[in-house]
């Protein structure tokens, strides 16, 4: 996995999103910041501690609603022991977690930018994102993505 110190610029996909909803996509040049969270590696020393109890439920909720930036590359999860790093959506029907990425608003004109292996860290490795990122989780509304307002630009591409 690529790393990026937590709250840093995002640079890992470019300058480009798409969002992903069934087999629909938008794509858009975003018109605001975005700041990493939870790129880890094993060559890096990261912060570790207890969540709140309902926070790892959360951010399975942004997983996949939408899908961001999907296919960037499947990714073992570097922590876990040899052949048990590829890891799957506790869910039902659930897929790899480890192909795509989330996005999570964080305030006026800033959103978070995390891999979904985001909430394996989190619940298999006691990774504990800054505040600011689980105070925006605990915010998080999927219309952020569906509704007309400042995160989707008016001129997106929408692919059918």
């Amino acid at each position: 996995m690529t790393y990026y110190a937590d709250l840093t610029p995002y640079a890992y996909g470019g300058d480009t999103d798409t969002l992903r909803y069934g087999r629909s996509c938008v794509r858009y040049r975003p018109e605001y910041e975005r700041r990493n969270i939870g790129w880890l590696s094993a060559e890096h020393p990261f912060e570790r501690g207890p969540v709140p109890d309902w926070f790892a439920g959360a951010v399975l909720d942004a997983i996949g609603n939408p899908s961001v930036n999907t296919y960037r590359g499947l990714h073992d999860c570097e922590f876990c022991p040899p052949g048990e790093g590829i890891i799957t959506d506790p869910r039902p029907g659930g897929s790899y977690l480890a192909y795509h990425e989330i996005r999570v608003p964080a305030g006026p004109g800033v959103m978070f930018a995390a891999p979904s292996l985001v909430w394996h860290y989190v619940t298999a490795h006691e990774y504990r994102p800054p505040a600011e990122f689980i105070e925006a989780v605990r915010r998080y509304d999927a219309g952020w993505a569906t509704q007309p307002g400042p995160w989707i630009p008016a001129d997106a591409e929408r692919l059918f």
